[in-house]
């Protein structure tokens, strides 16, 4: 056997079992949608992030079974398993992420003066990178999974201009 042979099966292997979630376990999905608001109106341009909670005894493929939807101008999404591509999130209580599309960048988008053009993220922390959000996804699937984000310092983009923007 060839010396390259043996990694390519290995790297297989450990890929299929890591992606099948050992075979046997199984992760139970429900469709989830919602609307995100912010101040009381829609929020275009979201990405909202399911997150499974997760224990020891939970199976690879819950821990890696994260979903997201993007809010299009009426501040609505629809859920997605990231790796997958199947529709929904996992049943069960999952951390909820917000943020705009904009500020998911890595790297923040510096002018002349060396500052982010992006200004200060909209969203706050405790929607986000630590966030307090919950839902716990019931196994007939939720259509009301609504989330009411609040940042009094925050004007919601104009929903026309955000529906003409170019998302290619």
């Amino acid at each position: 056997m060839s010396n390259l042979l043996i990694p390519r099966i290995f790297l297989v292997t450990i890929l299929t079992v890591v992606l099948t979630g050992c075979g046997s376990d199984k992760v139970e999905l429900a469709t989830v949608s919602g609307t995100v608001t912010m101040n009381g109106e829609p929020l275009p341009g979201a990405t909202v992030v399911f997150r499974p909670q997760t224990t020891v005894e939970d199976n690879e493929a819950k821990v890696g079974a994260e979903s997201y939807g993007k809010t299009n101008g009426d501040g609505q999404y629809h859920l997605t398993i990231v790796l997958t591509g199947a529709k929904g999130a996992v049943v069960g209580p999952n951390d909820v992420m917000i943020s705009l599309d904009e500020f998911e960048e890595i790297l923040p988008s510096f002018d002349s003066s060396g500052k982010d053009r992006r200004g200060p993220n909209p969203i706050p922390a405790e929607y986000n990178s630590k966030t307090t959000l919950k839902f716990d996804v019931p196994p007939a699937g939720a259509e009301d999974a609504d989330f009411k984000l609040e940042n009094p310092e925050f004007k919601v983009p104009d929903k026309k201009a955000h529906s003409e923007q170019d998302v290619s």
